[in-house]
């Protein structure tokens, strides 16, 4: 994996953050507008789909156990106004049920907690970067 590869291409794309625990989202507040152009946040599935109308991130990461709308109903509703929108789920839970259906909607799926190794890993999957 080239990281400076990833940073370069993801330096000037947006991305949606969507976790329901607020501590998680103040972390990722830290990092992600040092890597993104922009950044949004939101701490469940329905704010998820509304901040994603409004701003049209490249990029949404989200957590798939949430509450008003979890991340799989959540993703779907999406995937419907932006078919070729780039998602990496995460959750705590390494449940095979969870992972496919993830990635039977063409996202990549990682495990909590998130290294930062892993999550560069998903970035290069997810914009098909090769060295």
């Amino acid at each position: 994996m080239n990281r400076v590869l990833v940073k370069d291409k993801i330096k000037d794309l947006s991305v949606l953050f969507i976790d329901d625990e607020k501590i998680v989202i103040d972390i990722m507040k830290e990092i992600l507008p040092m890597l993104f152009k922009e950044a949004y946040y939101a701490l469940d599935g329905v704010e998820g789909i509304n901040q994603f109308k409004m701003n049209e991130p490249d990029i949404i990461i989200t957590d798939l156990s949430m509450p008003k709308l979890d991340g799989i109903e959540m993703i779907k509703e999406i995937k419907i106004l932006n078919e070729n929108i780039k998602v990496i789920c995460i959750s705590g839970h390494n449940e095979h049920s969870e992972i496919d259906k993830c990635l039977a909607l063409g996202c990549t799926y990682i495990v909590k907690p998130i290294s930062s190794t892993v999550l560069f890993k998903a970035f290069e999957e997810i914009l098909d970067i090769t060295e």
